[in-house]
């Protein structure tokens, strides 16, 4: 489960000290924390345990003292949270990448991790044009109930967080920096925004200043949270590029508005064209891209919808099982369709759904399977 910091010091102590070590290695790190039980039998390793574990590095890591101050300073938000990745709250799509952070930290609902996503990022010196595409695309997809995922950047990635909101949906802001380091400084009342209407995440640790190289590991994990980026307006060379790339490697669908040959910021996009990107011209494309049933402008815009974690042991469920139910949440959703959302094939996911309903986890419905209650 999720763990809330607050009033168990020592626990908090524990989670921070571990916390601090992700830039030893993410990748390492998540390989030792499915080898033991939590963080206190990582940091209580000694012997040749530690050796077999290659602890070293870890130890290495946590000689410095935490900060004095980060128990009264941070540790008294309840809406802070530390997700890692043996977490039903982790985000299914980013659990599959093969770089996935060990641990998202996060401010907000850690339900809103599990909600379907499309990732929106762009230029940060948007055009006139390129400030109308994403307020309606970032719209569009929040009516849907789709969350949007973006990185708090200024330009395109604060217009999406912002029309998703004004939409009345959900968005979800991932952080090059801690999460006490709102970057950039001028959006810190949108971030507040976004912790309110969705959440804040981040993969580095607390009073983590952002830094060159956190960018693209942001990125990456950006377009791991969801099953599709669409790029808005985007020069080349550009970070925008970068998370589209990210996202094709990844495996992901990568959804591009097309642009004059003149329009500079619209160079990266055109680039992602001839590389094989998804052609997108009207909200419509992009929903039905993305297997959701656009809701015309102007009507009442729902929440997204956030995927219930489920409550009930999950340990004889195998690893793909845990997935498709973490997924289901409390809708309907057609084979064929989540087939596409974790990319497998759709033989392998309809043995999977015969498997919990055989285990009497889900059952059939019309449109497809829902998760019991």
């Amino acid at each position: 489960m999720a763990h809330q910091f607050g009033i168990d010091s020592d626990a908090d102590a524990r989670w921070l000290t571990l916390t601090r070590s992700v830039e030893v290695g993410a990748r390492w790190l998540d390989q030792v924390l499915q080898q033991c039980a939590s963080p206190e039998a990582v940091l209580s390793c000694a012997g040749d345990a530690a050796l077999a574990l290659g602890l070293e590095p870890l130890q290495r890591a946590l000689d410095n003292p935490l900060p004095a101050e980060l128990p009264e300073r941070l540790l008294s938000d309840p809406a802070l949270f530390v997700v890692t990745t043996r977490d039903p709250e982790y985000p299914p799509l980013l659990a599959q990448c093969s770089d996935r952070p060990p641990f998202l930290f996060v401010r907000g609902a850690p339900q809103h991790l599990t909600a379907r996503t499309v990732s929106i990022v762009g230029t940060r010196k948007p055009s006139v044009e390129g400030r109308r595409a994403a307020k309606e695309f970032a719209a569009a997809a929040a009516r849907t109930r789709l969350s949007v995922v973006s990185g708090l950047a200024l330009g395109i990635d604060g217009i999406a967080h912002d029309a998703a909101l004004a939409a009345g949906g959900c968005t979800i802001a991932v952080l090059p920096s801690g999460l006490d380091r709102i970057y950039p400084a001028r959006h810190h009342d949108l971030a507040e925004r976004v912790a309110r209407g969705g959440a804040l995440v981040s993969e580095f640790p607390l009073t983590t200043p952002p830094r060159k190289h956190h960018f693209h590991r942001r990125n990456r994990t950006l377009s791991g949270f969801s099953m599709a980026t669409l790029v808005v307006e985007g020069g080349r060379p550009s970070g925008t590029l970068l998370t589209a790339s990210a996202a094709a490697d990844q495996g992901r669908d990568v959804m591009v508005l097309p642009w004059s040959i003149y329009h500079r910021e619209g160079a990266g996009c055109r680039y992602l064209l001839e590389d094989g990107a998804l052609l997108v011209q009207s909200t419509e494309a992009m929903c039905a891209h993305l297997g959701v049933t656009p809701v015309p402008e102007g009507a009442v815009a729902l929440p997204s919808e956030p995927v219930p974690v489920e409550r009930r042991d999950t340990s004889n469920l195998s690893a793909d099982q845990r997935t498709l139910l973490s997924l289901l949440g409390s809708g309907t959703h057609s084979a064929e369709l989540l087939a596409l959302q974790l990319e497998w094939d759709l033989d392998h996911c309809l043995a999977c759904l015969s498997a919990l309903e055989v285990a009497d986890r889900i059952q059939r419905a019309p449109g497809g399977y829902s998760a019991m209650t």
